[in-house]
């Protein structure tokens, strides 16, 4: 039959409450400091540095939403210039292959406007 051993706090070796969310330490309840979110601490430095890393967290999320948003739009440009291509080609220089190629490649480009338009709603970060 196994024995179960409880983690040990790393400061006082009393029995441990949870581990520090940042550097991993273990916790009793006398170490345990409060960080301003529901993620243990043991130190006023490891809360500094979580909210740091939070802060880097939502510019990251920020950022992804903001280029989903950039992509939706130049999908949405070359979409339409290749559905005007295919139109000015048919009428122009009525070449089929050409004209099939302008205008799959105008669908797909919009198709792919609307995947990253859904995508940067769906990412939108709150705050």
């Amino acid at each position: 039959m196994a024995q179960f051993q409880f983690m040990k706090c790393a400061e006082h070796q009393a029995e441990a409450i949870g581990i520090c969310a940042y550097c991993g330490r273990a916790l009793c309840a006398g170490c345990a400091r409060p960080s301003g979110t529901p993620r243990l601490v043991c130190s006023n430095e490891c809360a500094a540095a979580l909210s740091q890393n939070d802060q880097a967290m939502q510019l990251l999320l920020q950022k992804s939403v903001q280029n989903a948003q950039a992509s939706a739009f130049y999908c949405y440009l070359c979409g339409g210039l290749s559905l005007g291509a295919a139109v000015a080609a048919h009428y122009i220089l009525p070449l089929p292959f050409l004209i099939y190629f302008a205008a799959a490649s105008g669908v797909v480009f919009v198709l792919s406007g609307i995947w990253y338009g859904r995508t940067a709603k769906k990412q939108i970060p709150k705050t």
